[in-house]
C-alpha cells in the first residue's frame, strides 16, 4: 500500500472534478465529498482506547473495519458551535491491476442526537470483510466542528462458539522435549475453556503443515520452521482457512519467531476467522535469545496463545509498549499517544513501564492491523515488572514469573462481542 496518501489525494480531486462537471446536468445529485486525508488512521469495533487521532481526522477521512450483516454505531460529542454534519461512507477497494485504490460511495447518514452525542447507525451489507472510509460534510464542505470522545461499536449475529485449529509447522513434534504435541493440545484447550468464559470453544484440532492438501510440500516436516526467516510471511498466513476447518481459529506453532525476545504474534483485531491476511496467530516452541535460542515450557506456550488470541479479538495491551505507539509508515509517524491505555475501566495500566526502554522491540510496520507481540525481557533492570498493577492480566505485554493471570470482565465482553461480528 505504498504511496497510499498520494493516491487518495488524486482520487479526491478526480471525484471532485467529476462532480462539478455534472452539476449543470443533474442539479439534484447528492454532493459527494471524498476523503482527502490519506487515511492514516482507522477504527475497529468495540475499541475503548481514546483514538484522538481518528477523531481529529474523521471529517477528512479515516478507515472503518466492517463485517457482513453487523450493525454499527459511530458516535462523538456534539459541538454546539456547529450544525450537525452528515456522515458519508465509502467502500475502499483495489483495482484489477493491484496498484490503484478506489473509493466508492456507500451511503450518507444523518445523526440521531442523544445525551449530547451524534450517533450514526448503519448495517454493513458487504458479502465479506471490508474496509470503509469516512467524510463528514456540512454545507457542501468538510465539517469544521470539534470531534471528541469518538466511539465505534459493533454487534453481530454470528455464533459465540468457535473451534481452534493447532497447526504444527516443520519438525515441531521432534523438538518438543518434556511434553508431546497431543499433551500441549489437551492442556491448551482446557486453559482456553477455563479463561475464555464469555465464549464457548467447541473443540481443538491438530493438523500438520506438511500434510496440507495443496501446500504440504512447502513445509517439510524434517526441519525447523522459523517465522520471518523460512519465508517472508512472518504470520504464515497462507495456512489460515485450513480445508474443512475454514471457520476455526488457526494457531500456527513454529520453531521460533526470528526476532529476539518475541514469544508470539497476532494482528490487533485480526477480524478474520477464515483465510488470508489476519487469519492466523503465530506461536514459537522456542524463543530467540542473545545467546541463540531457548525452549519454552508448556505453560509459557499456552499463556502466549491466550494473550495473542486476545489481540486477535481486539484486546490491546493493558500497558502500551513503545513498539505499540511508534508505528512508522512511509517515513511518517502515525503513533497515537492518546492510546497509551486500552480505555477499559477494569484494567489498570503501568505508566512507569512506558517510560523505560524495556519494551522497545523491532516490529513489522502495519497501518490498520498492527502486529502485537508478547515479549520476554533478557536485560537486567532495576525496574520491577511484577509491581505493575496490570502484571496479572493476560494482556500485559511482558512475561512475569509466578503470577496467576486472568482477563477482566470488560475484556471478556469484548472478546464475545467481536467474535459474534466475525463471520463463522
Amino acid at each position: 500500500m505504498k504511496n497510499f496518501c498520494k493516491k487518495f489525494c488524486v482520487l479526491y480531486f478526480l471525484g471532485l472534478v467529476l462532480f462539478l462537471a455534472g452539476c449543470g446536468d443533474e442539479p439534484d445529485k447528492e454532493f459527494i465529498l471524498y476523503p482527502d486525508s490519506g487515511l492514516a488512521f482507522g477504527l475497529f469495533p468495540n475499541d475503548y482506547a481514546k483514538n484522538d487521532s481518528s477523531a481529529a481526522n474523521l471529517a477528512h477521512g479515516i478507515t472503518l473495519i466492517v463485517h457482513p450483516n453487523a450493525t454499527y454505531q459511530l458516535s462523538f460529542d456534539v459541538d454546539p458551535n456547529f450544525e450537525a454534519p452528515k456522515l458519508q461512507l465509502f467502500r475502499i477497494f483495489m483495482s484489477d491491476n493491484g496498484e490503484d485504490l478506489h473509493a466508492q460511495p456507500v451511503r450518507t447518514l444523518d445523526p440521531v442526537v442523544k445525551n449530547g452525542r451524534y450517533i450514526y447507525s448503519f448495517v454493513c451489507e458487504e458479502r465479506e470483510n471490508a474496509l470503509w472510509a469516512t467524510s463528514l460534510i456540512q454545507n457542501n464542505t468538510y465539517y469544521e466542528g470539534r470531534v471528541s470522545n469518538i466511539r465505534f461499536t459493533g454487534e453481530g449475529a454470528y455464533s459465540d462458539h468457535f473451534s481452534i485449529n493447532l497447526i504444527l509447522v516443520g519438525n515441531i513434534e521432534d523438538e518438543l522435549e518434556e511434553f508431546t504435541a497431543k499433551e500441549l493440545a489437551t492442556n491448551l484447550l482446557a486453559e482456553y475453556r477455563k479463561l475464555y468464559t464469555s465464549v464457548t470453544i467447541d473443540t481443538l484440532y491438530i493438523n500438520r503443515a506438511a500434510e496440507h492438501p495443496t501446500l504440504g510440500k512447502t513445509y517439510p516436516a524434517n526441519e525447523p520452521w522459523i517465522a520471518g526467516r523460512s519465508s517472508d510471511d512472518i504470520m504464515v498466513s497462507e495456512l489460515g482457512g485450513w480445508p474443512g476447518l475454514e471457520n476455526a481459529l488457526d494457531i500456527t506453532l513454529v520453531h521460533f519467531i526470528d526476532q529476539e525476545g518475541i514469544l508470539g504474534y497476532s494482528n490487533l483485531f485480526s477480524a478474520n476467522l477464515g483465510k488470508g491476511l489476519g487469519s492466523t496467530v503465530v506461536l514459537g516452541t522456542h524463543i530467540k535469545t542473545p545467546a541463540g535460542e531457548e525452549a519454552l515450557d508448556m505453560q509459557g506456550i499456552i499463556e502466549t496463545a491466550l494473550h495473542e488470541t486476545g489481540h486477535f479479538f481486539g484486546l490491546r495491551h493493558t500497558t502500551a509498549t513503545r513498539a505499540d505507539i511508534e508505528t512508522i509508515f512511509d517515513d511518517y509517524d502515525f503513533g497515537d499517544y492518546s492510546n497509551l491505555e486500552d480505555g477499559l475501566e477494569d484494567t489498570p495500566s503501568c505508566n512507569s513501564l512506558v517510560a523505560t526502554s524495556l519494551t522497545k522491540v523491532q516490529r513489522t510496520d502495519f497501518r490498520i492491523n498492527r502486529l502485537m507481540p508478547r515479549i520476554r525481557i533478557f536485560a537486567n533492570s532495576s525496574f520491577k515488572i511484577e509491581d505493575c498493577p496490570d502484571a496479572g492480566n493476560y494482556m500485559f505485554p511482558l512475561t512475569v514469573e509466578n503470577k496467576t493471570l486472568s482477563f477482566s470482565k470488560q475484556q471478556l465482553a469484548i472478546i464475545r462481542q467481536n467474535l459474534m461480528i466475525f463471520p463463522h
